[in-house]
């Protein structure tokens, strides 16, 4: 005899995201797994003295959604940290401080997130009231004794960073100061320093170095790096976060150092890990050069994190992450092509590693069974890793082991036949074209920022990619409309045509079983089918039917995980 369902849901409008992408009535739930999904009637069926029963009354439910690379513990971090919202005048940005510096301990760095961020800071400073940067001097005023530290934009050319007098007097900073190449130091009308920094770098050498926080080799030297307690902070911050905006599971793709890990596995630990997550190990820029220590940082993560990925069906980890070129975001990536650069010159972009190194890191990746996944960005890159991904098949078959490609904004046909091939998949985000379009347009032509993220083509050409946010805007139903709207913010135009249009169906799939894929996952997720794991969003509006440019003021009224639930606004009193 059948045992009733824990958990039905009734009076809905369910998109499955099954293969016929069927629409149902109701959801049955037993111990965590979809035990029917169908009818109301046929739903009904599975019910029992004991069963909860939650009438939706006509709400939307879809599966959790799945990001495929969202840097969900950076965007933890950045709601940890001070932020300043669109400033309308420094005296904002002020107010913001002065609450800051009243509770913090004298002497304590109070490090911020940038003044502003993508899309917005392409219009400041003009937009400020003033019309310039806050400096130094505007800063002292409400902070003299704790050192500020306001991060520029990681992906803006220039990002400008901004710090006040006991912040570079911590770091011995003055006019004589030699700042790295693509780093400048604004000066004052009296020729001492303002404060306000440029930096045309990815990654920011204000203060990373090499892809990573280093104290000992940045002009910032007194800067505190972020505590263990704090990154863990960050991952519960981001954790809870994606909770309240139905996002059940991520693919990390880029890689996670050492910090973050041990936060994951932390909060998994103490049952507090709410998303599900498949991380990969980051192979740090920095290690191109060494490749004596890159080989047993290869060694010893292929002792658990070979094949598939170690772990359970909350917290898995597998394989290595590597950064090829720059940012397309900056008109920093690898093309085919010269462009107009960030300074102005003309070139072709940045390639992080030698094609030497690069052989000979994947190569021996590979052999230690060990997945990769790389961000290449622009189409000389791309075309450079699926070379190299193609070579190391003719001698290790890679077909069925999902390696990946991150971002990889510019692809060709042939790069897509190849992905289809050797079973690449490729995670990217149209997002980037709201925030960066204007970027894209200015740096690559008009011609190439059309071409540019064509989900549509990588679709007919049999490729399962993943849509993903970058952590940036990480809310899912922005996802969902900019897949579908394809805008850059700066001009509100369309990027793409009509060629590149995308069903609501395919767009869900995109954001749901396609990000499954990437973590191997889709025959546990990314769909509401009979045997799957109850992850579903509980929506206030019907997505596939509302007018297009509703669909980011969509509320997720409840997050389903495994049958529980972990965001509820009321629907389960």
């Amino acid at each position: 005899m059948r045992a009733p369902a824990d958990l039905i849901l009734i009076n809905a409008v369910v998109h499955t995201v099954d293969s016929r992408d069927r629409v149902a009535q109701a959801i049955a739930i037993e111990q965590g797994r979809i035990a029917a999904v169908g009818t109301q009637e046929e739903v009904l069926g599975f019910s029992g003295p004991s069963t909860r029963m939650i009438d939706l009354r006509g709400r939307t439910v879809v599966p959790g959604f799945v990001d495929a690379h969202p840097h969900m513990d950076g965007v933890g971090l950045r709601l940890i940290k001070p932020a300043f919202g669109n400033p309308a005048s420094i005296d904002d940005v002020l107010d913001v401080l002065r609450r800051e510096v009243e509770r913090r301990r004298p002497g304590e760095w109070i490090v911020c997130n940038p003044l502003v961020v993508e899309p917005e800071v392409f219009a400041y400073p003009q937009r400020l009231r003033e019309r310039r940067w806050p400096n130094r001097h505007d800063l002292d005023k409400v902070s003299p004794a704790n050192p500020v530290y306001i991060e520029p934009p990681a992906l803006v050319a220039p990002g400008f960073a901004i710090a006040n007098s006991a912040a570079l007097q911590a770091c011995g900073i003055s006019r004589e100061t030699r700042l790295p190449r693509g780093a400048e130091l604004l000066l004052d009308d009296a020729g001492a320093p303002s404060g306000v920094f440029k930096d045309y770098n990815y990654p920011k050498v204000l203060p990373v170095v090499g892809g990573g926080f280093d104290p000992a080799r940045s002009i910032f030297s007194a800067l505190p790096a972020p505590t263990q307690a704090e990154i863990a902070r960050g991952v519960a911050a981001g954790t809870r976060a994606f909770n309240e905006t139905g996002i059940t599971a991520i693919y990390e793709g880029h890689g996670i150092p050492p910090g973050p890990q041990r936060a994951y596995l932390d909060l998994w630990q103490q049952g507090g890990l709410t998303v599900r997550t498949y991380f990969v190990i980051s192979y740090p820029v920095n290690l191109y050069a060494d490749l004596e220590k890159g080989a047993l940082l290869i060694e010893q993560t292929a002792r658990y994190a070979a094949g598939n990925g170690f772990g359970d069906d909350v917290l898995r980890f597998g394989g290595l992450g590597f950064s090829f070129d720059s940012a397309a975001a900056m008109g920093a990536c690898l093309m085919r092509d010269d462009y107009l650069g960030p300074t102005g010159q003309r070139w072709r972009g940045m390639q992080l590693p030698s094609d030497e190194a690069f052989k000979s890191i994947v190569h021996r990746a590979a052999r230690a069974g060990l997945r990769v996944q790389v961000q290449c960005s622009g189409g000389g890159a791309i075309d450079k890793v699926l070379a190299l991904y193609e070579e190391v098949n003719r001698e290790i078959p890679i077909a069925g082991k999902r390696w990946t490609i991150q971002h990889c904004q510019f692809p060709s046909e042939a790069n897509m036949e190849a992905c289809r091939r050797l079973g690449v998949i490729p995670t990217t985000t149209t997002n980037f074209l709201w925030m960066y379009g204007s970027v894209y347009r200015r740096a690559f032509g008009e011609a190439l920022a059309q071409d540019a993220i064509p989900f549509r083509r990588w679709l007919d050409a049999g490729v399962p990619v993943a849509q993903c946010t970058d952590g940036r805007p990480y809310e899912p139903m922005f996802a969902i409309w900019q897949m579908l709207a394809r805008k850059d913010a700066v001009t509100r135009r369309r990027l793409g045509g009509e060629q590149e249009r995308l069903s609501r169906a395919e767009a869900l799939r995109l954001y749901t079983l396609n990000g499954a894929r990437a973590a191997f996952w889709e025959d546990r997720i990314g769909s509401i089918e009979p045997g799957k794991l109850a992850d579903v969003a509980i929506l206030s509006d019907d997505i596939m039917t509302i007018p297009e440019d509703d669909i980011p003021a969509t509320k997720v009224l409840a997050t389903l995980l495994g049958g529980k639930v972990v965001h509820d606004t009321g629907l389960f009193p």
